[in-house]
C-alpha cells in the first residue's frame, strides 16, 4: 500500500499512521489463535523498518507515533508499542523515526523504557504532547475522538491519520529577514530612522506578516486550480471521507484539509532584536546604519562587539524574563499573523521546525545582529540557538515554554543534546525523564534527544568510514550524520552538549 501511495500517486513519505493502534487488535486475535508468537511480530516489524529504508531517499522523514489517549479517552499502550519501539532500536537505521505521544496517564514503564532506550544514542523516541497536539486540532474543526488520532507527517508536522488532506511546509520562512530589510533601509536612506525600539519592531512585523500574506495568496490559487483537474482515486480509497463523500481528496472528499508552512530562526530574530535595542537605543552606540554595515562587513574588525554581543547580551533559552516576553511576543505575532489567511477557506496553520531549511536560509543570509556570522545555519527549532542555552537545558525548556504551542500545528521541534557518559547512569535517566515531562507539563509541543559526544561527532568528519551507521536528530529528522552537508555537521556539533540537567 505504501509502494502504491508513493509511486503511483507521487504521495511521497506517506507514513505508517499509529501503529500500535492500528496493528494491537490484529496482534492480539493472531497471538490468541496461534497464528503468530511476539518474537515472530517483533521480527514482522524489523522487516518492515529494513524495506522502509531499502525504499527511502536520503535526507527524507517517516515516522512511527506509538502510546498515547486513544477515542475512548483512555491510554492506548499495548505490547504493539513496545515492538514498534524495540523494533527501531534492534534496526538502528535511520528510517523510520518513532515518536511517543505522552500525556498525563502514561505508563511509568513506558517512559522508563524510552529513556533507557534514548541511552544507546540513535534519538529515538521522540516526545509529542498528546494534550496540547490534540487541543491544537481541535481548534481546527477536528472531533474530540479524531483529535487524538494524529501523527507526525514527515518531520512533526501534525495532520490526522487516514483522515486528511494536508500540505505541509507551504513554505519555510526566515525570521530574521524582515529585521535585516528594515536595518537596510535605514541604512540606504529608503525609511527614515525608526524613533525608537517600538517603531522598529513594528517595522520588523510588518515585514513579517507579509510572509505568509503572500504565501497564502500563492496557496490559495494552487489550492482552487487542484479542486478543479485534481484527481487522485487510490488516496480516496485510503482516505476517510472520499468514499462516503463520493468525493476526490482534491475536491472536498477528506475529513480534514488545511495548509501548514513552517518560521525558521525564531531564536535568532529575537536575539537580534535584543542586541539592537541594547545597542541602537538603550545606549546609543550606533545607529542602525551603522549597524547594518558592520553585519555586512561580516564583523571583521568587530569581532570585540561579536564576543560582546555573544557572552554578554541576555540570549533566548536563558530563562531571562524580558527575552522570553519578546519572545512570547513575537511567536504569538507569527502564529496569530499567519491564521489571519485562509487557503482553500480554512485557517493557514503556522509551525515552528526546519529540517534542513536552517541550513538553506542561513547560507543566504548575511550575518545578523545576534552575533551569527554570515551563512552559517538558523537556530534549529523552537529552541534556543546553536549554543545559547547558558544556564543549561532546564532554563532552556522554560523559555521554549513560556509561549502557548498549540496553535503550532505546522511543527514544533525541541532539541537537546547530551553526552554518552551522562546517559549510562540510572539516576540520569531519571532526571531526563523528569526534564522531558516538565517540558510536556508545561505545553511544550515535542521533544527530541541526541545522545552523542561531540569527540566522535568530530572524529566521524575526519574518518567517515568509522561512522556510517550514526545517527542523529536533526530538526525535526533523522539522518546519518556523515550525510549530512558540512555546515548541518557542524551546526548539531556546535549545540549545547550537557553532562547534566
Amino acid at each position: 500500500i505504501m509502494l502504491a501511495a508513493w509511486y503511483a500517486e507521487d504521495h511521497g513519505q506517506a507514513n505508517y499512521g499509529r501503529m500500535d493502534q492500528t496493528l494491537g487488535a490484529f496482534y492480539e486475535a493472531d497471538l490468541a489463535s496461534g497464528e503468530i508468537t511476539q518474537r515472530e511480530a517483533f521480527e514482522l516489524i524489523c522487516c518492515l523498518y529494513i524495506q522502509q529504508n531499502r525504499m527511502h531517499w536520503p535526507g527524507g522523514a517517516v515516522g512511527v507515533i506509538v502510546g498515547g489517549i486513544g477515542a475512548d479517552g483512555q491510554d492506548v499502550t499495548n505490547d504493539v508499542t513496545y515492538l514498534a519501539l524495540m523494533a527501531r532500536q534492534a534496526t538502528h537505521l535511520v528510517y523510520p523515526t518513532v515518536g511517543v505521544a505522552w500525556h498525563p496517564e502514561t505508563p511509568s514503564e513506558l517512559m522508563d523504557f524510552s529513556m533507557r532506550m534514548l541511552s544507546h544514542g540513535i534519538g529515538d523516541p521522540a516526545f509529542f504532547n498528546d494534550p496540547v497536539i490534540s487541543e491544537g486540532l481541535r481548534r481546527h474543526g477536528v472531533s474530540e475522538p479524531d483529535s487524538h488520532y494524529f501523527m507526525n507527517s514527515t518531520c512533526v508536522e501534525i495532520k490526522v491519520a487516514g483522515m486528511s488532506n494536508i500540505w505541509v511546509a507551504c513554505p519555510y520562512f526566515s525570521c530574521p529577514e524582515p529585521l535585516l530589510e528594515a536595518m537596510q533601509g535605514e541604512a540606504d536612506g529608503t525609511l527614515a530612522p525608526a524613533a525608537d525600539f517600538d517603531e522598529l519592531l513594528d517595522r520588523v512585523k510588518v515585514g513579517l506578516a507579509k510572509r505568509p500574506t503572500e504565501a497564502a495568496a500563492w496557496c490559495n490559487d494552487v489550492w482552487n486550480k487542484r479542486t478543479r483537474i485534481g484527481l487522485q482515486p487510490f488516496a480516496d480509497c485510503m482516505i476517510s471521507d472520499c468514499l462516503e463523500r463520493g468525493r476526490d481528496i482534491d475536491h472536498g472528499g477528506a475529513r480534514y484539509a488545511w495548509v501548514e508552512h513552517s518560521w525558521v530562526g525564531l531564536a535568532n530574530l529575537v536575539d537580534s532584536l535584543v542586541a539592537v535595542c541594547h545597542l541602537v537605543y538603550d545606549t546609543g552606540r550606533m545607529t542602525l546604519a551603522e549597524f547594518y554595515a558592520i553585519l555586512q562587513d561580516n564583523y571583521e574588525g568587530h569581532e570585540a562587539l561579536k564576543h560582546e554581543i555573544e557572552e554578554s547580551l541576555p540570549k533566548y533559552g536563558t530563562d531571562t524574563e524580558e527575552v522570553d516576553a519578546l519572545a512570547k511576543h513575537i511567536a504569538h505575532f507569527l502564529m496569530d499573523t499567519t491564521e489571519s489567511n485562509e487557503i482553500g477557506g480554512h485557517r493557514y496553520v503556522p509551525g515552528f521546525f526546519c529540517w534542513i531549511m536552517h541550513n538553506i536560509l542561513g547560507s543566504e543570509t548575511m550575518a545578523t545582529p545576534d552575533g551569527r556570522l554570515a551563512e552559517w545555519p538558523m537556530a534549529d527549532g523552537a529552541g534556543p540557538a546553536q549554543g545559547r542555552e547558558k544556564n543549561g537545558p532546564t532554563a532552556a525548556i522554560l523559555s521554549a515554554t513560556c509561549w502557548d504551542h498549540e496553535q503550532a500545528l505546522g511543527g514544533l521541534v525541541f532539541n537537546a543534546k547530551f553526552t554518552r557518559d551522562f546517559m549510562q547512569k540510572n539516576e540520569n535517566l531519571f532526571a531526563l525523564r523528569a526534564m522531558i515531562e516538565t517540558y510536556m507539563a508545561r505545553g511544550g509541543f515535542e521533544i527530541q534527544v541526541n545522545v552523542v559526544d561531540n569527540a566522535d561527532l568530530r572524529d566521524a568528519q575526519e574518518h567517515p568510514d568509522k561512522y556510517r551507521d550514526l545517527v542523529v536528530r536533526v530538526a525535526g529528522y533523522s539522518d546519518y550524520f556523515v550525510n549530512l552537508a558540512p555546515n548541518i555537521q557542524d551546526e548539531v556539533i556546535a549545540r549545547s552538549e550537557f553532562s547534566g540537567v
